[in-house]
């Protein structure tokens, strides 16, 4: 999808703003620019990785790729300034942003345009050399994790940041009805959707292998990892991730969602209390088993709208029981569903961005000299 204005006539027409990010079905960013537009903004979209060849595969092409990431940066750079001039937003967003330069936030300010950043991940050092030092040029960060905002002001030196909490698209994330040949290829009692990590394997590889009998499905990026002689685990491995509407109907065709969050990672004082799929495995109207965490206990109430477990011998538990009971699992998924779609979605998010962009603008509270 190619760079794009859209105006949406309501109370805020004429407000424009920029934004950087992913245009992916499910990807944050994509959720949050249509969510923007929905309140009425005038949106240009710059798309990072239209510039930034990262998804090449082969080895030739990867060793292209890096040739090319230098002078790949700078051609981002020079759009990011050249559309700013041209369009004169009142607001940058950026979603992550780990392509762009200190300078480039720092020339936008100059021009009056009010810089923000919305950082999704556990370690802001884990995703290349510019993140560490573009994230204090920002007029403020947004970070999806409470533990970031320590982080960011013990390593950073950032003081203006506060957390805004992951979310799920109502474009995309809900319940779908499933054709023949999507239960053929998802139905499973038992399902995780990420990226391969050890923690992630380990916690897997001990539930195949205390109940061989279930059906268990593992998507996602990485999976080629894993160190496992499981045969269960190799079988359950679909050597591939799901996106966008396929996110959907693997969630919605699972018995039981399993959600495992993230491990600690350099530069990070923690792992994943809570990820986006915390929210959106529910609006999707799917049943939630999820690590027992004290951010996510505080956001949903265990046994009525999701369960949790600490260990294996929980979690192995857990999945008995509610495998054994369709009418809890039913209900607490529909409690569930209704909570995240009364606080958890892109809307509700972009207003709170734009909430606190108002009261910057008549506190100039987050502008820096």
């Amino acid at each position: 999808m190619n760079s794009a204005t859209t105006t949406i006539d309501s109370g805020a027409k004429g407000r424009r703003a920029m934004v950087v990010c992913d245009q992916w079905l499910g990807s944050a960013g994509f959720a949050g620019l249509n969510a923007l537009r929905r309140a009425g903004w005038d949106v240009h979209v710059i798309p990072e990785r239209e510039f930034i060849p990262v998804h090449w595969r082969s080895v030739a092409m990867k060793v292209l790729a890096k040739l090319l990431r230098s002078p790949a940066e700078r051609e981002l750079a020079r759009d990011i300034v050249l559309h700013a001039r041209r369009l004169h937003p009142e607001m940058l967003l950026v979603f992550k942003g780990r392509f762009i330069v200190p300078g480039t936030i720092r020339m936008l300010r100059s021009l009056g345009v009010r810089c923000y950043n919305f950082f999704p991940d556990v370690s802001f050092r884990a995703h290349g050399p510019h993140l560490p030092r573009t994230l204090p040029e920002y007029d403020w960060v947004f970070t999806s994790k409470a533990f970031g905002i320590a982080d960011m002001r013990d390593q950073l030196g950032i003081t203006t940041a506060s957390v805004l909490m992951h979310a799920f698209d109502p474009d995309l994330h809900h319940p779908l009805d499933l054709s023949e040949k999507d239960h053929e290829l998802f139905d499973c009692d038992l399902s995780y959707i990420g990226t391969w990590s050890p923690k992630k394997e380990a916690v897997l590889a001990e539930v195949v292998q205390r109940r061989p009998e279930l059906k268990v499905r593992i998507w996602g990026n990485n999976w080629s990892n894993a160190t496992t002689s499981s045969d269960a685990l190799k079988r359950a491995i679909s050597g591939r991730a799901v996106t966008g509407v396929e996110f959907v109907k693997a969630i919605c065709a699972s018995r039981i969602n399993l959600g495992i969050m993230t491990e600690q990672h350099g530069g990070a004082s923690n792992g994943d209390q809570v990820a986006s799929r915390t929210f959106e495995m529910p609006a999707c109207g799917g049943f939630v088993v999820h690590e027992r965490t004290g951010e996510v206990t505080a956001l949903f109430r265990e046994g009525e709208e999701i369960a949790c477990y600490s260990d294996g011998d929980e979690l192995v538990a857990t999945i008995d029981r509610y495998l054994a009971d369709r009418h809890a699992r039913d209900r607490i998924a529909a409690r569930a569903q209704a909570l995240v779609h009364s606080r958890d979605s892109w809307d509700i998010r972009i207003q709170e961005i734009l909430a606190h962009h108002e009261r910057a603008i008549v506190t100039r509270t987050d502008i820096r000299m």
